[in-house]
């Protein structure tokens, strides 16, 4: 598309970053922490990072989301808060397969965990009575667990739009 042509919206009944957020966010993290899996990954993963566009057009109505206005924000974003770079990594992965950027997330492993006096242990990929868990594996070799991942970027949102009160999926 060439630059000088406007922005244009396509309605699909969600207008606002209050929309996007109660049916695209909330539904995807839920989905994801009540049934653990590449698809609910992938989906939470899309929904919270893309909120940045919304983010985008909410503030800036009718302004192109390509150019040097729109990269400083998202490299700001980046900086603010790193696990929405993690999350990118997951979606553009989940909708591209092949990138062709280094990401930071190398891979997303699923392991049982189980929570005994307040430490985390990993158990493996099965066992009955624990929780399925992913964990997102960056390139400097760290586990992230991918709740604590989305948790972070959720909290990230809602203090940035604290004005709005929007819900917690976490509860």
């Amino acid at each position: 598309m060439p630059a000088n042509v406007g922005v244009s919206y396509i309605d699909f009944g969600l207008n606002s970053v209050d929309d996007y957020w109660g049916e695209v966010v909330m539904p995807g993290v839920k989905d994801f922490r009540a049934s653990p899996s590449p698809r609910t990954v992938f989906n939470a993963a899309l929904g919270v990072w893309q909120l940045h566009d919304w983010v985008w057009h909410e503030r800036n109505p009718g302004q192109n989301s390509r150019g040097a206005a729109f990269n400083r924000y998202r490299e700001d974003l980046l900086t603010a808060c790193p696990q929405l770079g993690w999350l990118r990594d997951v979606a553009d992965a989940g909708k591209h397969r092949g990138l062709g950027r280094l990401p930071e997330v190398k891979n997303a492993e699923p392991h049982t965990i189980a929570v005994a006096g307040g430490l985390l242990l990993l158990i493996g990929a099965g066992g009955g009575g624990h929780r399925l868990a992913y964990f997102l594996v960056l390139h400097d070799g760290s586990l992230h667990d991918m709740d604590i991942v989305l948790r972070t970027a959720v909290d990230y949102w809602r203090k940035d739009f604290s004005d709005k009160n929007l819900p917690t999926p976490f509860e």
